[in-house]
């Protein structure tokens, strides 16, 4: 759970990623995400950025997060509502765009790689409980979630080609001039 709130774009929120229910065992399926134990690493970083671009578009469509909505049903009430015909895929492309945005004007704000991290006392383990001894390999953790992402592994800036990728040049040009 750890990766959730350490990228997230306004500091550690899980209102822009209620990655802890995925942990839970909320994993939909028709989103392409997967059950990992609640404890896995850098094993499942391309799930949570998959869950943040999904969170992505139930932000920008005005869905309550923790509600759940089913991926199929908010792709029927957006095509029923705008006369469109898009997929899961293409919203969730639309939320890794917005994603991605909000990381490049933080980027251009200030913020960097240094800026994705746990307050020290998250980080010491806990000496009873599910999860005694147990301490999230964050630095490993962030490295895949940077290439699942397409993000410079030292900066934390999106990739140039990341950003063409999504068809924001002018970001792109602006990041990395």
């Amino acid at each position: 759970m750890a990766l959730a709130p350490v990228t997230s774009p306004r500091g550690a929120c899980h209102n822009k990623s209620d990655y802890f229910l995925v942990d839970w065992g909320q994993a939909e399926a028709s989103l392409g995400l997967e059950y990992f134990d609640r404890q896995a690493g850098a094993e499942k970083a391309a799930n949570v950025a998959r869950h943040q671009d999904w969170r992505a578009v139930c932000d920008a469509l005005v869905l309550r997060l923790l509600s759940n909505v089913p991926a199929e049903m908010v792709v029927d009430l957006t095509n029923a509502a705008t006369g469109s015909t898009r997929t899961i895929e293409d919203l969730l492309r639309a939320g890794e765009r917005a994603w991605n945005l909000k990381r490049a004007v933080n980027n251009r704000l200030g913020l960097t790689r240094a800026n994705d991290k746990l307050p020290k006392a998250l980080l010491e383990p806990l000496s009873e409980g599910g999860a005694a001894g147990f301490v999230p390999p964050l630095e490993e953790m962030l490295a895949a979630y940077y290439a699942a992402r397409g993000w410079d592994p030292e900066t934390g800036r999106p990739s140039k080609e990341t950003l063409l990728a999504l068809g924001l040049d002018d970001i792109a040009d602006d990041l990395w001039k």
